[in-house]
């Protein structure tokens, strides 16, 4: 994909990135959440239909890539897992109200680290920042959540997804390119 930027001008682009998608509860749980810390921290809560983990931002990316993607996405061995998203907290300089876990499960952090190697030997360029698994919940937040007791919300992870982000007038929507199946513990 090294040569995705001297392509960008001519190919058609897709906003990419690798995610963490919730079912239905847990989408309900985590929109909840968002609109308490709207209500306490003001700003805009996340529409429930765009909550995610992120696992990978690709960015600009063109369309003849995606096969690509799907196939090193293929290749991806992992396990499923529960995530207990149980700490709230703040960005300042982004003003992003996020939820997270106090623990991150040895198969969240495998499954991050073998898609992230995955796709540098494919040539990704990737962001260099170490990945920190976190919900954006609220952005634009006037101020900082108080620190309160949260209720863990229990995510349990049996996939991850490709999805392109597409613009309009609206806002962002994403649409789902590609999901694979995290193998189940037993």
């Amino acid at each position: 994909m090294a040569e995705a930027a001297a392509d960008a001008g001519r190919a058609p682009n897709l906003r990419l990135f690798f995610a963490l998608w919730p079912d239905a509860a847990t989408r309900a749980g985590l929109h909840a959440r968002a609109r308490a810390l709207h209500s306490e921290c003001g700003g805009r809560a996340m529409r429930r239909d765009t909550i995610h983990l992120t696992l990978a931002f690709l960015g600009e990316t063109p369309v003849r890539q995606v096969e690509r993607l799907r196939a090193v996405a293929a290749g991806v061995q992992g396990d499923g897992f529960a995530l207990d998203l149980d700490r709230v907290g703040s960005w300042h300089r982004n003003r992003i109200l996020w939820t997270g876990p106090s623990m991150v499960p040895p198969a969240l952090a495998a499954l991050a680290q073998d898609l992230e190697g995955r796709l540098r030997a494919d040539g990704c360029a990737l962001e260099a920042r170490a990945f920190s698994p976190h919900v954006t919940l609220v952005r634009n937040a006037h101020a900082a959540p108080r620190e309160a007791q949260l209720t863990p919300l229990r995510w349990t992870v049996g996939s991850f997804v490709l999805v392109a982000s597409e613009r309009s007038a609206a806002g962002a929507h994403y649409r789902t390119i590609g999901r694979w199946p995290l193998k189940r513990r037993g």
